[in-house]
Formats: structure tokens, sequence, C-alpha cells
């Protein structure tokens, strides 16, 4: 029964339930100045690749101060958002449900480096942040 409960745990914890408040790991890119609610962060570690995925809530205007400071290209209207990390992501991953967003993306991509994803709608607030490490 000790196996089951191990196991139980560890699957949880994989998936990021209970997802324990990500506002510190948000806040390493938005300031206190800007609303952030509903933080989840989620470390997704590859043999060579490392995402760091975000979810929350927050305003425009935090999305353009995020734009600018990470660099990322002026957004394109997206009706459909592609999953970027297999399944199983955390229990609070799914940008494809999010209809009529904007996508912001990486200005420069390089090979390695750090690259984001910002996918952003209006309509509720809702931001899915990605930083890939390649």
């Amino acid at each position: 029964c000790t196996g089951v409960l191990c196991a139980a745990f560890a699957y949880s914890r994989y998936i990021d339930w209970p997802s324990f408040s990500a506002a510190p790991q948000v806040r390493a890119y938005l300031p206190a100045s800007y609303l952030v609610s509903d933080a989840h962060h989620y470390a997704y570690n590859n043999f060579m690749d490392n995402w760091e995925l975000y979810r929350f809530t927050t305003t425009p205007d935090a999305i353009a101060y995020l734009a600018n400071s990470l660099d990322l290209a002026a957004p394109a209207s997206v009706h459909e958002f592609p999953l970027i990390v297999s399944r199983p992501p955390p229990y609070w991953w799914h940008p494809e449900a999010l209809t009529n967003t904007s996508l912001y993306r990486s200005a420069v991509r390089a090979s390695d480096g750090h690259l984001y994803d910002l996918l952003y709608s209006v309509e509720d607030g809702t931001a899915y942040l990605v930083r890939y490490d390649g």
C-alpha cells in the first residue's frame, strides 16, 4: 500500500496537483505594480531542452510590459494554439481552450538560449507564457 501512495504522490506532483502559488515565479517577469492572480508555474525538463510553463491572469498593460521586456514580436491573432509540450503537462495547462487570443513570440529566434511564446486572451485576462531553453 505504501508503494501505491508513493506512486500517487509522485504522479500528482508530475501533473502539478495541487498547484502551489507561483506568484513569485511570475513576479520574476512582472513587477508588483502589475496585477497578477491565479498564477501557476511548472518546469518541464527533457534530455536537452527545458521548458518553463506559466499560466496567470493579468491586464493588457502587463502583457505590453512583458512583450517589451522579453523582446517579443507584435502579436498575431490566433484562433487555435498548438500544444507545444507533450502530454501530460500540468493539469492547468490548456492553452488550446482559449479562443480569439493574441500570440507574441520571441522577435529573434535562435537555436540556443531563451525563447518565449506568450498567449493572451483579452476576454478573460488569461496568459500562458512558455520559456524554452534549448
